[in-house]
């Protein structure tokens, strides 16, 4: 696998923490109208979305049944309402299981990445392989949410970083 996206990935983990880390964890549940996602539901969601990647590389989900059932692709965007990691949870969580993907990604045996994901909801997309889908969620999908993390800050009053 191609270490720029690993390089992507390191670099949005770090801009996430440059959008998340002074906000207050009692603030991470606002949303702002239907079908916003709250910050909880956000780095939720991110942190079972690694999960995805072990799979496609034959090693075990980390993320617990109620954080996927709670913050996966299906859910609501609202704070679950018993699901409620804690902010230093969740970038802890984040940051170990993302720095293992892109490791076992880098570790990954080229020839079995070509193999067909099998991931229903991505089915129809152009994300094919294997490859593609841990491009996909190292990269574009992970940065999506940091996108969604960005404008969410705007939201609550905070300024741009950039």
């Amino acid at each position: 696998m191609d270490s720029l996206v690993v390089t992507l990935n390191e670099f949005n983990r770090h801009y996430l923490h440059r959008l998340i880390d002074s906000i207050p964890d009692k603030e991470l549940d606002a949303t702002f109208g239907e079908g916003s996602h709250s910050a909880r539901w956000i780095l939720s969601h991110l942190a079972i979305a690694a999960d995805y990647g072990f799979k496609q590389l034959g090693m075990p989900m980390q993320a617990t049944v109620l954080w996927h059932k709670a913050y996966g692709p299906s859910s609501e965007g609202n704070t679950h309402a018993t699901v409620r990691p804690s902010k230093t949870e969740l970038l802890q969580f984040i940051d170990v299981q993302y720095s293992a993907l892109c490791k076992a990604t880098l570790e990954a045996d080229d020839t079995k990445l070509v193999d067909p994901h099998a991931i229903p909801i991505l089915a129809e997309t152009p994300l094919k392989s294997k490859r593609d889908l841990l491009g996909h969620i190292l990269g574009s999908h992970f940065a999506t949410h940091v996108g969604q993390l960005s404008a969410w800050r705007r939201l609550i009053g905070l300024p741009p970083l950039f």
